[in-house]
């Protein structure tokens, strides 16, 4: 199936072209704007997190990822055109076998899309801001359902239409959007940092609405979500409805606190195999809440939970999974990638948490987390265990930020098997530069 991606070039192309035919519009009002980042993070693993008897694994692992975006902003009149190219790169890696297309993901263009501006003032009733067309890097509201990704290395992408409106004090998006499957993807090609262009599927889609009310307080999603296996693409043909919504309390007080509530259903296979054809219902959710408050005018201390629906029964004829679609878990649960921390289904999650700003340039977090399933598997334990996580960043020069962080995790009955039953120690430094 050609990629939307390719359409939409074409499209862009005789937009760009059309453009030139006015050079005195563009010579009045274009402005030109380059900008960018580069970041470099080192990580180091004793005894994976997960249980394994696999051979595959070693017991110490290391990492060095690299990943370099450079984006360019064209506005003239009412139309703007967005490219952004990133490159992100792994080294170092121990043939781990966790090391996938969400590390790597080599000179690709993750934005390219084309948008015309439209009223921007707030006039009352129903107001269009802008509509684009392209490829987009996108994150709404919690980043728990779309989320670009940033701690992880290579980001998330669509293919699509996103609409941006003004209705009365609220933000809203609606868009239709084929995510986009990062290529090369087999374990050689990846492991050698070779590139393939990226291309989304007409046969994978997501459409909804993301909106937000003025201050951000309250912030509401609704995403129908349909796939169904193509010529050059094998899925599990999920088609559900996913809600969110999203309180956080105002910050004009000490108190800190937000909850969101999440609820998909629908239905799905139980595999992405061409010879599963059985479908059955998916019912699932997530519950976030976390509650505290300013103990001095730079640190806030907040209890958390995270309770996520899980499923130990394959044979029941339902799923209760929750399906995370394109969101991100870093901010929840711990670093991600060569730790990998835990995926957002079937987890029980109680904790604390710290965040200090105890300078201008210094900003600290420290997590503790108790962290069980919330449906015990067949046969196992439920006690995963207790994960205390540290994250410090110092803004050495305006554009120049170092970052150190680390986890350990106390491993309970649950993961305390496998080749490596010891506890998990895990760390990271890293630098972020941008121009």
């Amino acid at each position: 199936m050609k990629s939307l991606y390719v359409k939409f070039a074409s499209m862009l192309s005789v937009a760009c072209a059309a453009s030139l035919m006015s050079p005195l519009v563009l010579a009045e009002s274009l402005t030109f704007d380059v900008s960018g980042q580069w970041a470099l993070r080192y990580e180091n693993i004793t005894n994976p997190l997960f249980p394994t008897t696999d051979d595959r694994f070693n017991q110490h692992n290391q990492r060095l990822s690299s990943k370099l975006q450079v984006k360019t902003v064209m506005t003239w009149s009412q139309f703007e055109l967005l490219g952004e190219l990133a490159d992100s790169r792994v080294y170092l890696d121990n043939d781990d076998p966790t090391l996938g297309r969400s590390q790597v993901n080599t000179l690709e263009p993750v934005q390219f899309n084309f948008s015309w501006l439209g009223n921007s003032q707030n006039n009352g009733g129903l107001n269009m801001q802008k509509l684009s067309v392209g490829r987009f890097i996108l994150d709404f509201g919690s980043r728990r359902v779309i989320s670009s990704g940033y701690f992880r290395n290579a980001m998330n992408t669509f293919d699509g239409v996103v609409s941006e409106w003004q209705w009365n004090d609220w933000n809203v998006n609606a868009v239709y959007l084929l995510p986009v499957t990062r290529l090369p993807g087999d374990a050689a090609s990846i492991d050698a940092n070779e590139r393939g262009f990226d291309k989304s599927y007409s046969e994978r889609a997501m459409y909804g609405v993301y909106a937000s009310s003025a201050d951000k307080t309250w912030q509401l999603q609704t995403y129908w979500f349909d796939e169904e296996d193509g010529p050059d693409l094998n899925t599990a043909n999920r088609e559900f409805l996913t809600v969110s919504a999203h309180y956080t309390l105002p910050k004009d007080t000490k108190w800190r606190a937000d909850a969101e509530v999440i609820v998909q259903s629908g239905t799905r296979h139980q595999s992405t195999s061409p010879s599963d054809v059985t479908e059955i219902d998916h019912q699932a959710w997530l519950f976030h809440g976390a509650f505290g408050q300013m103990v001095t005018d730079t640190t806030s201390l907040q209890a958390i939970v995270d309770l996520i629906s899980g499923d130990n029964d394959s044979s029941d004829g339902k799923n209760t999974n929750f399906d995370a679609l394109y969101g991100v878990r870093r901010f929840d649960f711990g670093p991600t990638e060569v730790y990998r921390t835990m995926p957002r289904r079937n987890l029980v999650s109680l904790g604390l948490k710290m965040v200090s700003k105890f300078t201008k340039k210094d900003n600290l977090l420290i997590r503790y987390l108790n962290l069980s399933y919330q449906k015990t598997p067949v046969g196992g334990e439920s006690d995963i265990g207790n994960q205390i996580e540290f994250r410090w960043r110092h803004q050495l020069l305006p554009k120049f930020r170092l970052e150190f962080g680390g986890a350990y995790m106390a491993k309970g009955d649950a993961f305390a098997q496998g080749d490596y039953p010891d506890d998990t120690v895990y760390g990271y430094t890293a630098f972020l530069l941008k121009f």
